[in-house]
């Protein structure tokens, strides 16, 4: 009933071929949307059609429209998408989106599609220039243990489920961790079953996954780990120090339409570009991915993960990953930040069990080899989730866990 209003009044406010309306998509806990305000304000009071859309009232409206952060602002024409906008713009920007946008200049990045049906988008546009047809050895390399450390992730919910990607950048015993975007598990709030499918000598194995920890805010980013029952190697992240630069060749890897992963050489065109005003770590990249990649690592030429994918501006044919301040400030929630310290020599911590526990229960890890022992707690609160990590449990913490074990 929303959507088919939405449409009611879309087709009301742009029976003008030249009319324009701005969507925006936001949220009362959101900042930037909140600094945004009176920017919007005078784009109203200039006689702009602007409709406000809450994602977290509006669910049905934010998943249609594939919306992966806020502020997002999408320019419709004629009922259909020309362009959108990720972060917080100044108010010239937004004036000239919305010039610019006609029905005859612009290519509709998709059609309005019924809800019941969504057809997942996963291309990614070609680079001008091509992908490199013959990588040196030493790239070779690193494309061939990126895409073996690139899974394919389907997160359920009570509409169905969503498919995206995601990277192995740790193992320890018979877990493996798995980093990807948090926008796959908005929905679900990581309550939801998660399948991971792996891609090992030319065969498929799919096992469970579980949600350790993530922020489907403006960092987007989040974790899995999985048993993945066959030995996976993974990948390095972008070590702590070392910078991305405009210019650089880089690679992704995603998996286009829920395909199997497929290889996209590109290079960076712009560094911390968005949502400035917060200090946000982001990459944008030619090229510009539509779901189906999200998730998926962006790699250098030596095969270090040094990016996320969760967003596109389509107008300008770029893709927009989450950077490597996010994936480090992620790692240390887990107390993994030895994975882009250099210090691989750390005792890794045990992660999670996949073993079903009740969801106000802690989860308590296996023994590591060497006969320490550690307690991981996940709190999940608010559909935020939180991990404690125990090397001496207190005394009320173990009485819970033996009441929970016998």
């Amino acid at each position: 009933m929303v959507q088919a209003t939405l449409l009611m009044m879309l087709s009301a406010v742009t029976a003008t071929p030249g009319d324009a309306v701005l969507v925006e998509f936001s949220s009362q806990n959101c900042p930037p949307c909140r600094s945004m305000q009176p920017v919007i304000a005078q784009l109203e009071q200039a006689g702009v059609p602007v409709r406000h859309v809450d994602v977290n009232r509006e669910r049905d409206l934010a998943v249609r429209y594939k919306i992966r952060s806020t502020p997002t602002y999408v320019v419709l024409s004629g009922g259909r998408e020309q362009t959108r906008l990720v972060g917080a713009q100044s108010l010239q920007q937004l004036q000239q989106t919305l010039h610019s946008v006609t029905r005859a200049d612009l290519t509709p990045t998709r059609s309005l599609q019924p809800a019941s049906a969504p057809v997942p988008e996963t291309r990614m546009a070609r680079v001008q220039g091509g992908s490199e047809a013959v990588p040196s050895m030493t790239v070779a390399n690193a494309i061939q243990m990126a895409r073996a450390a690139t899974v394919r992730l389907r997160v359920h919910d009570e509409t169905g489920f969503g498919v995206g990607t995601g990277t192995i950048i740790d193992t320890h015993g018979d877990e493996a961790l798995v980093l990807t975007c948090g926008h796959l598990f908005r929905d679900n709030e990581g309550q939801g079953k998660i399948e991971v499918d792996l891609f090992h000598g030319g065969q498929i194995k799919t096992v469970a996954g579980q949600v350790v920890d993530f922020d489907a805010g403006d960092r987007d980013i989040g974790l899995v780990v999985i048993k993945p029952g066959i030995q996976v190697q993974p990948v390095a992240v972008l070590p702590n120090g070392e910078t991305v630069r405009t210019g650089q060749a880089v690679f992704s890897f995603g998996c286009d339409r829920g395909d199997d992963p497929s290889r996209r050489d590109t290079r960076v065109t712009g560094v911390d570009k968005y949502n400035q005003n917060i200090g946000a770590s982001n990459i944008e990249i030619a090229g510009a991915p539509i779901d189906g990649r999200s998730g998926g690592g962006l790699f250098d030429e030596q095969g270090r993960l040094i990016a996320v994918c969760n967003a596109a501006d389509h107008k300008g044919d770029v893709g927009i990953y989450t950077g490597p301040r996010s994936i480090y400030w992620q790692l240390d929630r887990v107390q993994l930040a030895n994975l882009y310290q250099g210090n691989p020599q750390q005792a890794p911590v045990r992660l999670a069990s996949l073993e079903e526990q009740p969801a106000a229960s802690p989860a308590p890890t296996a023994a590591p080899a060497n006969g320490d022992r550690q307690v991981i707690v996940i709190v999940r609160e608010g559909g935020q989730h939180r991990m404690v990590t125990f090397d001496q449990p207190p005394a009320e913490l173990e009485r819970l866990l033996n009441q929970q074990t016998n």
